[in-house]
């Protein structure tokens, strides 16, 4: 089945999916915790990050207990240290052979970039960095849907909602149907609202969800962004 998808797009997020961001987001939440008021030290947060650890895997496993408040505060600290352009050109690597997959799939389909980070510059800075801004046809940050439906921000929180936004975005801008594009990413939250709208996703475990969250959510998941070369072609 996976052999027969009809694919015009293929929406790729950033973060996890493309970039691995261990070093990076280990940082951030580190940071994070620090300023909230809980001193644990980076190595702390290193020996408990891994793959599926979830995006508040590392408080958990530190045996702290947010109240919904500080969950919030916590979720955007840590995305606001993340996004630090010192961290970015510091702690970014990019996935083993991600260059490759985007190369092949950009020869056959529209590649859309989208990603929950706010300013386009610095994402294109980023992608840059890697050479592989040229693959992508589209880049659709919080900055660019917020000027697409003519308001001053898309917020980063609620998670889905600001997500299902970004990919509005994505298919008023290129006009395709839902039906037509591919999502790529590595958490249960970001796909599920691509799904919903009807687009056809595809997890990859490399980020922050698990083999079992994207079982749990009727996600089909992939081990790696090679593995879409066989599926697409």
């Amino acid at each position: 089945m996976r052999e027969k998808m009809k694919v015009k797009a293929i929406l790729f997020d950033l973060d996890g999916t493309i970039f691995d961001i261990a070093d990076r987001d280990a940082f951030a939440r580190y940071k994070a915790l620090n300023q909230l008021g809980y001193r644990v030290s980076l190595d702390e947060v290193k020996r408990h990050y891994r793959y599926g650890i979830g995006r508040m895997g590392i408080a958990k496993e530190l045996g702290i207990e947010f109240t919904e408040k500080d969950e919030k505060e916590y979720v955007e600290a840590s995305f606001a240290h993340f996004t630090k352009r010192e961290n970015a050109l510091r702690l970014t690597k990019i996935h083993n052979r991600a260059y490759d997959v985007l190369s092949t799939l950009s020869k056959k389909h529209k590649l859309v970039l989208v990603t929950s980070r706010d300013a386009l510059s610095s994402t294109e800075e980023e992608l840059e960095l890697f050479n592989i801004r040229k693959f992508f046809s589209l880049i659709i940050t919080r900055e660019v849907a917020a000027r697409y439906y003519g308001v001053e921000d898309i917020p980063l929180l609620p998670f889905q909602e600001q997500r299902k936004k970004l990919y509005e975005c994505a298919i008023g801008l290129t006009k395709i149907d839902p039906e037509d594009m591919l999502c790529i990413g590595d958490s249960v939250g970001e796909l599920q609202p691509a799904k919903k709208l009807g687009i056809q996703t595809i997890g990859v475990l490399t980020g922050f969800s698990s083999k079992e969250d994207m079982e749990s959510a009727s996600i089909f998941a992939i081990q790696d962004l090679t593995q879409l070369i066989k599926i697409l072609n």
